[in-house]
This record gives C-alpha cells, structure tokens and sequence, in this order.
C-alpha cells in the first residue's frame, strides 16, 4: 500500500450485515469490515430491524475497514442499502424498529393505494407496481393508521442509506433511486409528486429531501468522526440502492448489458435508455440523468438453498464445520451428481413469496414429480434449477414484452463462485454466463460512485474499465440446454395451475408449530 495515494470507503447496508470496504482508484480492496445484526419476527409476516443496531454495526465495520489506513487518505464515501422503513427523532435517532422489505403487514393498504390512487396512475407516475414489502408507501400507511402516534412523533421516514447518512452528516436526505420505490417519487421528473401526498394525507415535509446519487450531502460530523476514526468533514455523497451499487460494480452501463446479484433474493436488472417501463419489473433512476434502471427482484434465490441446509443438511454442516469447507459447495456437489433435469423433479422457488414478475405474496414453493427414483442430488439441482427458471422467467420477459437484446450476463453476489450453479443458469438460459469474483460489488459500487462524483474519475465509463474484473466465463451446453427447453413451460405453467391453492392455505390459517392431540412432544 502507498502511503500517498488517496481511497474512497463504500458502504453497505444489507439485510443481515453492514459491509464497509477501502478501495484504491483502481479497485482494488485495501481495507474491510462487516457487522452483523439479526432480524426481528416474533409473529408471522413480521420482518423488522433495530436501525440502532445498523449504526453500530457500520461503526465497527468502518473501524475493521480503516484500521491500517489514515483517514486523511480517505477522500469520499459512498452508501448503498436494501429497503426498509425507518421512522427517525429529529436528531436521527430510531422511534421504532425498522420495517423491511420481506415485511407483509401493509398488504390491507394496497388495496387502499388503488382505490384512492388508482393503480394504473401509481405506475404512470413512479413506474411501479402497487405492492407492499418491495414499496415504501403501503409501509407507510400502515404506520400512519396503525401506529399514529408514532408517525405524529417521526421527524422523518427514511430508508436506511438515509439514515445511516444522516447519522453520519446530520443530513437528512433520499437518493433518487431510493426515492423510486417510494410510490411517491415521479420518476421522469425526479421530484416528489405532491398530488399523491395530499390524496393520501400524508405531511410532504415526513419525507427526506431526494438528492442525485452523486451529490455531495455533506461532512462527517465531530461526533460521528469520534465514533468511526473517520476524519471529521470527509465528503459524503447522496448514495444509492444497493442494485445501483452492483451495476456499477459489475461494470454494466449500456442498455442490452445485463447482470444478476445471487444473494438471499436474486436482483435481475440492467439500464434503459428511454422511460418506457413493464409493470412487472421494479424501476428506479439511473446513475446517468437520461437512463433508467429495471429490476427483476426474485425472492427465492438463495434463501431457498439456505433452507435446503438448515432443513435437510445437519450431516453436511457437520462436515463442513469439522473440515472447514463450504456446506453449501458441498451441497453444490451433490447437484451436480443428478442429471440436467433432475429426472423431471420441478422446483417453484417461491418459499417467501414472489416479486418479479408474478407479484404474489401467497405464492409458495413446490416439488412437483416427486417418484420413488428421485434422491438427493436431484431434489439438491431441482433447487439450483428452480433459481435458474425463475431468471429465464425474467430474461424472456425482457427480450419478448420489454424488447431487449440480451447477449450474455453478468452475475455477482453469494453464487458468483459456484461453477456447479453458473453452469446450471448459462444451460437454462442457453446464454454465455460471466462471473464476478469481488464479493464486494455494492460496496465497490457505492465508492466507485463517490470517486465519480469527487473527480478521482472523468466519468462512470473509465472508472468501470479501471474497477471491475472478471472472472470465468460459462458457455451453455447444448444438450442440457435442450433438457430445460423441455421442462421450462411446465415451470410456468405450475404457478398458473396452482396459485389459486396458495391463496386458501393462507386463508386457512393454520397454527404455527402445532401439535397433534396424543402426539409426543
């Protein structure tokens, strides 16, 4: 490391943990950090966060960060989150939990939302869906009827790059990305659209001031300085969604550019350069002032592979903790024993329900042609495959209704580094899969974004160039290629088939945890 060269801090916070990273100029990783902290769900459908616990969780993970580097080298942060809801005192300070995005409580307010919005004005404005957990504005009514002193007593709702800058600057703003999945932001015009805050009742000054990504929002203050190690003053800029964040990570700029981020959910998207939006896809500003950005948020990514080892894996954790490998490649390689297809064995994803493009919070997961020649490696891939439908879901979409041309993708995140599953996707998608190997790319992605805007780049165009390596390329095989081909209208039609069952088994409210008269305990 140089002792004169100057770095750029990213930030992000995420749905189990704040990551912080210090990168230099040309990308590379100096310093990082991360802080976990858990989720809140005492009743079903509940999903909250101790916002507390994100700022204390940033403050370690800066300190891991910047610990063998000056803070004085440190010239610009930048911030990218998932959503949530945060209800905050006028010094910045959380009046409750957070609320998240896997949160169903505000599902009664999305009926609330059309009947005195109308849904097809709610899309003409903001260029979304009306719909709760991925949206602010349902989260926000319910506090608003559910919860009224507490929304008397908010200074400001806030999401949680916000308010960590907030915390951070004193500042209290929105980036315009962020600002998007609102359902109160005019997305072509990037302002708040009043009619809907006077409609809906709801005081315009409880809303942070939305600000471009890349604007300078202000200074570390003394006290957050004395908090972090940061310098006191060091420029923070407005930041971003964390799916902003991971196209800048993934270098993908222009429109036919296509990436995919595999964590818990999985985040297909890529850039427009014209504002005509399908209302199956979430869509917020871009980095640049005359594109957009498309999101094709798919729930069961890895949270369904993180249940299959919680679930049925005890025998895998076990070895994987006594030999220190990877459960999950573990469980990867048993897949990878089954063939293309897993012997007919379909899997619909949809453990938490469905955003893009089905929208069904009801939705639930399935194994469908379960035979007494299936084992374990199949319904394993079955998993791997069910991701991987649910993203050729995506990219068809996009290719036949949206009408892009998408040659190739570009995929980050947890699954990045499981050849076993990139193969798998590039087979279903019969299309040339590209990994990324940083496992940092929203927190890459919020610096890179902070250098932009300070000038330690001309422009997002050479910063990329300079920042974001590839990794393996994945070419389809044909033969698995035509397997899928085979099975895939058999995925779409499940869903169809079946979605009317999902609602009823909500409906019957069945007790969580429930035990049998007479059986043992």
């Amino acid at each position: 490391m140089k002792e004169h060269e100057s770095y750029l801090l990213g930030i992000d916070i995420g749905g189990t943990g704040a990551k912080a990273g210090v990168f230099t100029r040309a990308g590379d990783l100096v310093g990082s950090g991360y802080g976990e902290y858990a989720m809140i769900s005492t009743v079903p459908g509940q999903a909250e966060h101790d916002a507390e616990a994100w700022w204390q969780a940033t403050i370690l993970a800066i300190k891991q960060a910047i610990a063998d580097i000056s803070p004085e080298l440190i010239t610009g942060i930048g911030v990218g989150c998932t959503n949530g809801l945060i209800a905050v005192d006028r010094q910045g300070v959380p009046i409750r939990p957070a609320i998240m995005l896997w949160d169903q409580r505000a599902l009664p307010e999305v009926d609330r939302i059309r009947e005195q919005l109308g849904a097809e004005k709610v899309f003409e404005v903001t260029g979304n869906p009306v719909a709760p957990g991925a949206f602010s504005l349902p989260t926000i009514l319910w506090l608003k009827h559910q919860e009224p002193e507490q929304f008397a007593n908010a200074y400001k709702l806030m999401v949680p790059g916000g308010y960590l800058i907030a915390r951070m600057t004193g500042e209290f703003t929105i980036d315009y990305s962020r600002a998007s999945t609102t359902l109160l932001f005019d997305i072509r015009k990037r302002t708040w659209y009043q009619p809907f805050f006077k409609t809906l009742d709801i005081p315009l000054d409880k809303l942070p001031t939305p600000m471009p990504c890349d604007q300078v929002v202000g200074g570390i203050t003394q006290a957050a300085a004395a908090l972090t190690g940061l310098k006191a003053g060091t420029p923070v800029i407005a930041g971003c969604m964390d799916t902003i964040g991971a196209s800048i990570g993934t270098g993908v700029l222009h429109e036919g550019q296509c990436f995919i981020i595999m964590g818990t959910a999985a985040r297909v998207a890529g850039p427009l350069n014209k504002a005509l939006f399908d209302h199956r896809f979430m869509n917020c500003t871009h980095i640049k002032d005359d594109y957009w950005q498309y999101i094709g948020a798919i729930n069961g990514v890895g949270s369904s592979l993180r249940w299959i080892r919680d679930t049925f894996c005890q025998m895998e954790q076990k070895v994987a903790d006594m030999s220190g490998t990877d459960v999950y490649e573990l469980i990867t390689d048993q897949a990878a024993q089954a063939p293309p297809g897993s012997k007919g064995l379909l899997f619909l994803p949809y453990l938490a329900g469905e955003r893009t493009p089905i929208w069904d919070p009801y939705a639930r997961g399935v194994f469908f042609g379960v035979t007494l020649g299936h084992n374990r490696n199949d319904f394993f891939r079955s998993v791997l495959e069910g991701a991987a439908f649910a993203i050729r879901h995506v990219i068809e979409l996009l290719e036949t209704d949206v009408g892009l041309a998408i040659e190739d993708l570009r995929i980050g995140g947890a699954a990045a580094s499981s050849k076993i599953w990139n193969q798998i996707i590039a087979d279903v998608l019969g299309k040339k899969v590209v990994s990324l190997t940083q496992s940092h790319t929203e927190v890459l992605g919020a610096a890179v974004l902070a250098g932009v805007s300070l000038g330690a780049y001309t422009d997002f165009e050479s910063a990329m160039t300079q920042t974001v390596t590839l990794g393996d390329t994945f070419e389809p095989d044909d033969m698995a290629h035509e397997s899928y081909n085979r099975l895939f209208p058999m995925y779409r039609e499940l869903y169809e088939e079946n979605k009317h069952h999902f609602k009823k088994l909500v409906e019957l409210d069945l007790p969580q945890g429930w035990v049998t008269k007479g059986a043992r305990t």
